[in-house]
C-alpha cells in the first residue's frame, strides 16, 4: 500500500460519502424525514480523517518506518481518548 495513495482514498471516500448521505438526508427532509441521515453524514465527515490517520498508521507499520509510526499511534492515542473523554 502506497502512503499518499491510500490516505488520499480514504479522505476523498469519506468527503464522498459524507456529502451523499447529506444530499439525501437534505431531500428526505423536504418530505418530513431525514434528520437521522444528516446527521450520520454529518458523523461520517468528522470520523474521516480520523479514519485517515488510522491507514496512514497501518501504512506507516507496513512500511517499517518507526518515527512516523510512533507519532501517528501517538496521534491515535490522543484522538481515542478525548473521544472517551467525552463520551463520560
Amino acid at each position: 500500500m502506497n502512503l499518499n495513495r491510500s490516505t488520499a482514498f480514504t479522505l476523498r471516500a469519506g468527503v464522498v460519502l459524507g456529502m451523499a448521505l447529506m444530499a439525501i438526508g437534505l431531500v428526505m427532509s423536504m418530505g418530513g424525514s431525514g434528520d437521522t441521515v444528516l446527521r450520520a453524514g454529518i458523523l461520517v465527515l468528522i470520523l474521516s480523517p480520523f479514519a485517515g490517520v488510522v491507514v496512514s498508521f497501518i501504512c506507516l507499520l507496513r512500511e517499517k518506518d518507526v518515527f512516523w509510526s510512533a507519532v501517528a499511534g501517538i496521534l491515535l492515542l490522543i484522538t481515542v481518548s478525548g473521544i472517551a473523554i467525552s463520551i463520560i
